[in-house]
């Protein structure tokens, strides 16, 4: 099995005091037993840095840096360049939902539709969509 990652996903993961960590550590626990491949589109690097500059984490410079560098390097999240059917898909989408999803979110969900591979979230208007393969990151508990 193949995942798409959202950064909301690697957030929840990254950081314990995240209300959806839980899930994500089922979410990664999950997968690694199953050996389920972990992809994550490159321009997340992009998002995080907006994510930050607009001050929506609360945690110091160095935690940040750290986590960066992790999406960077870590061997277990599978990089997507972005192509010419993704960003044609993404502008499609971005279009379509007229600003509903973020400029960020499209690529994550381009890449699900090119790939055919669900994007991994907790984004309602992601999940809502019926033309993006997605999970509901909520669904994976310890119990799993």
């Amino acid at each position: 099995m193949k995942f798409i990652a959202d950064l909301r996903l690697l957030m929840a993961y990254a950081f314990k005091e995240d209300p959806y960590h839980e899930n994500a550590e089922a979410f990664f626990n999950s997968a690694e037993k199953e050996k389920a491949e972990i992809f994550v589109v490159t321009p997340i690097i992009l998002e995080a840095e907006a994510v930050w500059l607009a001050k929506k984490v609360d945690v110091s410079l160095t935690e940040w840096l750290s986590f960066i560098s992790d999406i960077i390097t870590n061997p277990v999240l599978n990089k997507i360049e972005i192509d010419s059917n993704i960003y044609e898909n993404h502008v499609k989408l971005y279009k379509k939902f007229g600003g509903n999803l973020t400029y960020f979110d499209s690529f994550h969900a381009a890449a699900a539709i090119a790939t055919g591979n669900p994007l991994v979230t907790t984004d309602s208007k992601l999940l809502k969509a019926k033309e993006i393969p997605t999970k509901d990151l909520k669904m994976y508990t310890r119990m799993n």
